[in-house]
């Protein structure tokens, strides 16, 4: 399993195969998901600044069969109340679109300190809270070497 961080650490010791540092990846940043279609013909990640509802955007990229979604969990860990709760719904219902189209999707923390970096298992389970069972938040965690 991976994680992207913003700090330095030592991947087994929080339980994962390797840790890969933003500064070093690329990542294609898009406001929503009409702009990240746009790179639907891309082997890239995409992070999406808002998860609004667009199911024709997400079959697009789905059958390209090439973009990975890049989820920020970073933002769910760090918000409190309303906000987490809005962003929960709608990675939800994102997620279940990206499920049922067969779009690819992964997740990253990117912790800033060492003593915010939370270990596989904790992800997993932050994960299902999204609806997706343990095999598909194991999968996900996996497919980010696919894409650095």
């Amino acid at each position: 399993m991976f994680d992207v961080l913003k700090c330095e650490a030592e991947a087994s010791k929080h339980g994962f195969t390797s840790f890969y540092f933003y500064n070093s990846i690329k990542i294609t940043r898009a406001k929503d998901l009409k702009e990240a279609a746009k790179h639907r013909n891309n082997k890239t990640l995409i992070l999406l600044d808002d998860y609004l509802f667009d199911e024709g955007a997400v079959k697009l990229i789905a059958e390209k069969k090439k973009a990975c979604f890049l989820i920020d969990l970073g933002k769910v860990i760090n918000s409190r109340g309303i906000s987490r709760a809005i962003l929960m719904s709608k990675l939800r219902t994102f997620l279940r679109l990206c499920v049922k189209h067969g779009a690819f999707y992964t997740f990253a923390t990117f912790a800033e300190s060492e003593n915010k970096i939370r270990s596989s298992e904790e992800l997993m389970n932050i994960i299902q809270l999204f609806g997706l069972n343990k095999g598909q938040a194991k999968f996900a965690l996996k497919m980010l070497q696919h894409y650095i």
